[in-house]
């Protein structure tokens, strides 16, 4: 991609409803962070140009981020992030799971609380993609040992609890076992924050008695807060 296309794109995604601020952009496509958000801004299904998208995530690969900034940093493993789920989307499941390898591994160098990524958020997309891998036997060991190593921890709001036992609960779905999937739901919502409101929602979706797990577990996620909007202690 040449500083034409980039700038094309760039307008393309100003135009749009939405209309973000075209600071985002100011600096041009030789600021990395240009680049990044771009490529987010692509990769959503409204401008669905996941090719571009790639390319420009592709291109922050080698970047250093600032070790002493938080943002920088977030900026760079929010752009791994991405580019794996659209990779995993595309089922190039290999290059997806190298890339969230990366997110991670960039995400807990640091002590940073970020303000938009979790980490056990990007565990769980390496979970996911390991299960579409056929390496779900290895995924729940990790999965088991991330809840050993943090369980004791005295936090209220832990994000890789909530992720781990999210995804113990979708694997005892698919083995057709929702009683025990329910329960990892339970110890997976125990970990965030729900307010009263949300308690009522989740309370009438775990009420359902039929067996229709993947149903039941679909109706708890509907009922859930959006964990991007809470707060996280880690």
């Amino acid at each position: 991609m040449d500083k034409e296309e980039f700038s094309e794109l760039v307008n393309i995604v100003l135009d749009n409803t939405a209309r973000p601020p075209q600071e985002l952009f100011a600096n041009g496509y030789d600021d990395w962070h240009c680049r990044a958000r771009l490529g987010h801004f692509l990769a959503m299904p409204e401008f669905n140009r996941l090719d571009a998208a790639k390319e420009l995530f592709m291109s922050v690969l080698d970047v250093e981020p600032d070790e002493e900034n938080s943002q920088d940093v977030e900026e760079k493993a929010y752009a791994l992030q991405h580019l794996s789920q659209v990779e995993k989307d595309q089922k190039i499941y290999s290059k997806a799971l190298e890339h969230i390898n990366m997110a991670i591994e960039t995400a807990e160098s640091y002590d940073y609380l970020y303000k938009y990524i979790l980490r056990g958020e990007l565990w769980a997309q390496r979970w996911n993609i390991m299960h579409l891998m056929k390496q779900t036997e290895d995924a729940e060991a990790e999965v088991d040992e991330r809840i050993e190593v943090f369980k004791d921890i005295p936090i209220e709001h832990n994000s890789y609890l909530y992720y781990g036992y999210r995804f113990k609960a979708q694997l005892a779905a698919e083995r057709g076992v929702p009683l025990v999937a329910k329960d990892y739901m339970h110890m997976a919502l125990h970990n965030m924050e729900i307010t009263e409101q949300y308690k009522k929602r989740l309370d009438k979706a775990f009420a359902a008695t039929h067996e229709n797990i993947s149903w039941i577990l679909s109706e708890i996620d509907k009922a859930t807060p959006n964990p991007d909007n809470l707060h996280w202690d880690i």
